[in-house]
């Protein structure tokens, strides 16, 4: 498999999260509109604002390894402009590998939580929603994520390799 290919399987990967949580964040509106009309005639939604906060966690995570795949993050570059094309590549390569590497160990921390809350049947206090379900989601959503940065830390090493 060339590095080409794999940034085409991984980007539509990534894409496919990012549809799934743009369609969270979807859910989180409507839910949230719903309950600011209906709490206009005296009637909220019991459990909103549960719901609000499981959605929009998830869609955060879900949507990170598409901006990890386009280079959609905030750059300063202030320190570096002035550095060789390699060296920014050099620069950018360690600084999403360390990225990878962080972004790892925030997944198998979120599995670990996600565990816990499966084991001692924590829900939430309205619509007893099983709080696991946020995290497994959020821990998948972070391995996208972490192999989203492990790539493009190995394209970027590759990259300042290249001869200038």
């Amino acid at each position: 498999m060339t590095l080409a290919s794999a940034r085409g399987a991984l980007t539509r990967l990534a894409t496919l999260f990012a549809l799934v949580g743009g369609g969270l964040l979807m859910l989180a509106v409507c839910v949230t509109t719903a309950s600011v009309i209906r709490g206009a005639f005296g009637r909220p939604i019991l459990g909103d604002s549960e719901i609000v906060e499981l959605a929009l966690g998830v869609a955060v995570v879900f949507c990170m390894p598409l901006c990890e795949m386009k280079g959609a993050h905030v750059l300063v570059d202030f320190f570096t402009q002035k550095l060789p094309k390699r060296g920014i590549a050099g620069l950018d390569a360690v600084m999403r590998a360390v990225a990878a590497l962080v972004v790892a160990i925030l997944a198998w921390r979120l599995a670990i939580g996600g565990y816990n809350q499966w084991d001692r049947e924590r829900e939430s206090m309205f619509l007893q929603l099983p709080f696991w379900w946020g995290y497994a989601a959020a821990a998948i959503g972070m391995v996208a994520w972490s192999l989203c940065a492990a790539f493009v830390a190995l394209e970027s090493f590759v990259r300042m390799r290249r001869p200038a």
